[in-house]
């Protein structure tokens, strides 16, 4: 029995919380060689990131795929439905799984707007619950201070030198893949490059 359960604590993916609040948990998830989890289903919708890449079995209701999946790609799993993630591979990888709780206040994302000068955005998810959008930066790529009406999740996807405004706060500096930062709804921010070369950051906006 002791042998049989070590067995199952190794091939379970490591799970780490980075972010846990009224609106969404994020957990960065790492599946180690043979690491999978059992099909289940949760009573909340899930936003899964690709973090780094990986050769994946992923299992969504009826359908199910197995090969290389790039980082950055982004998948929807709708309330209630039955999914599971495994390493078909012998490299390990990296998630980010985006709870969103059901009691969450809700709020109507901001509508999409142009992009500043810099800066593109594109919309890989938009839906009854959640907006994600992937902005790329160019070096010097700043946006205006502005604020949105609902609660919002920012993750980074390559590493860069990010100026970030919150409210009167500035801050500046390397912010390495899977760096994650929540901004209530109706906050002052901005984000801006201070790099020298291109980086991406995954907008959530959670309605």
């Amino acid at each position: 029995m002791t042998a049989v359960l070590l067995a199952l604590a190794i091939l379970a993916p490591q799970r780490h919380i980075l972010i846990d609040n009224a609106t969404t948990t994020v957990t960065r998830v790492r599946f180690g060689r043979d690491a999978r989890e059992a099909v289940h289903s949760n009573p909340f919708p899930l936003v899964i990131l690709q973090l780094t890449p990986g050769d994946v079995d992923f299992a969504i209701a009826d359908t199910r795929a197995s090969g290389p999946r790039e980082a950055g790609l982004v998948t929807f799993v709708a309330a209630n439905t039955p999914y599971a993630v495994a390493n078909a591979g012998t490299a390990p990888f990296n998630l980010i799984t985006i709870a969103l709780k059901p009691a969450r206040a809700p709020a109507p994302a901001s509508p999409p707007a142009d992009a500043p000068p810099g800066i593109t955005r594109t919309t890989l998810v938009d839906n009854a619950d959640v907006r994600v959008v992937r902005v790329e930066f160019a070096p010097g790529g700043r946006e205006p201070v502005h604020t949105h009406p609902n609660d919002l999740l920012t993750i980074q996807l390559t590493p860069g030198k990010v100026e970030i405004l919150k409210d009167s706060r500035k801050t500046t500096g390397l912010r390495t893949a899977g760096f994650a930062q929540f901004l209530p709804r109706d906050a002052d921010h901005a984000f801006a490059s201070a790099d020298t070369k291109m980086f991406e950051i995954l907008s959530v906006s959670i309605k």
